[in-house]
């Protein structure tokens, strides 16, 4: 049993943290002002309607774009100063997969492993393909997928890192009934084990209960 879970006070930095956090593009605030604390292996949904900035917060969290004022960390690294280490730490599923089109699922998956430094890469992989549901279509190029099985792959590749902070734009878009209850046994799973979570979704009665 560890110390935390017999009630010794956690001292670790929050894994995000941010203050009067903003982003304005071509003269408009897409994100305006955020100051919030998430305590490390937090899950955490974002809600809010189309436009109110969730997907701008998450891409400023992953260092995909900057801020235009206020300040954020991750795990204690301030986001500007520490962008590298930050990226090191963060795993970010947007709506692009990012996933490479003549490419097959499996080549896809290595290929990141690589760019991770993935330790037993090669076992990785397979097990990452087989957890998502896609091993019969391991081999297949990802250009003949649909989107729910490239939302899926793209979850894959996730499992491939070691990710502190795990950040989540709408994981339940396109997904089927089976696909979405995969996005929920993978919430459960990255609270298990400390991983923070930060959901962007509109499906909050899925969320709600975990």
């Amino acid at each position: 049993m560890s110390p935390r879970s017999l009630g010794a006070p956690d001292t670790r930095p929050p894994a995000v943290a941010t203050t009067d956090l903003a982003r304005v593009f071509a003269g408009s605030p897409a994100l305006a002002g955020v100051s919030l604390r998430v305590d490390a292996g937090r899950t955490v949904a974002l809600l809010g309607p189309n436009g109110a900035g969730k997907t701008t917060l998450l891409r400023l969290l992953a260092t995909a774009i900057r801020p235009s004022y206020g300040r954020a960390s991750v795990d204690g690294l301030d986001l500007d100063r520490d962008g590298a280490l930050v990226r090191k730490r963060v795993a970010y599923l947007s709506h692009a997969t990012g996933l490479y089109d003549d490419l097959s699922a499996r080549e896809n998956l290595r290929f990141a492993a690589v760019m991770l430094g993935t330790p037993d890469a090669a076992g990785r992989v397979e097990r990452a393909i087989a957890d998502v549901g896609l091993a019969s279509r391991a081999g297949d190029r990802v250009r003949d997928f649909s989107a729910g099985m490239r939302k899926r792959l793209a979850l894959a590749r996730i499992l491939l890192g070691a990710a502190s902070l795990v950040l989540l734009d709408e994981p339940y878009a396109a997904l089927d009934g089976e696909g979405m209850s995969l996005v929920d046994q993978l919430l459960l799973a990255w609270r298990e084990v400390g991983v923070t979570v930060l959901v962007a979704s509109h499906s909050t009665e899925r969320i709600e209960p975990l």
